[in-house]
């Protein structure tokens, strides 16, 4: 391995070790952050190897820390609506149900018409991540991300005229 690699390797690794370890926490994942930094680190080396010009090896980094860490979320979450919110409970009255049903049904219709943008961040506000945290993994404004969740919830409560 090129010694300029390894020192900017070792440069890079703590601050996705944060990272991985910031976004499995605030996500409730019991994976082991160091997982995630050997895979990134890895592929670092490999392009590396490969000839790809990396202009900003921390950056990039970065970048593929966050794919990785919404990569596995999605895959622990595959199957399971993350977005339906948890005031939704099955009640035990058989109209309830049904009144739970079609509230579920309108609901996830509604997040189906949303852009995928605007469905990524309530996925990643579902699984418990702040403003600042969502900004890092995404690379949007706190305040573009605010506003977008804004409207989202806003949309939701008038298809479910709760207005």
């Amino acid at each position: 391995m090129d010694k300029t690699l390894e020192i900017e390797l070792a440069r890079i690794r703590p601050k996705v070790f944060a990272l991985a370890k910031k976004f499995l926490h605030a996500s409730k994942m019991a994976d082991d952050p160091e997982d995630i930094v050997q895979d990134v680190l890895l592929r670092l080396w490999k392009a590396s190897e490969e000839g790809t010009r990396i202009r900003n090896a921390e950056a990039w980094a970065i970048s593929i820390t966050k794919n990785l860490c919404i990569s596995l979320w999605r895959k622990k979450r595959e199957g399971r609506s993350q977005l339906l919110p948890e005031w939704l409970p099955d009640g035990d009255d058989p109209s309830t149900n049904i009144e739970l049903s079609e509230t579920r049904i309108i609901a996830g219709k509604t997040l189906e018409r949303l852009p995928s943008g605007t469905r990524r961040l309530l996925q990643l506000k579902a699984t418990g991540l702040s403003l600042d945290e969502i900004a890092i993994v995404t690379g949007r404004p706190k305040g573009s991300i605010k506003s977008s969740i804004s409207a989202a919830r806003k949309e939701m409560m008038k298809s479910l005229n709760m207005k």
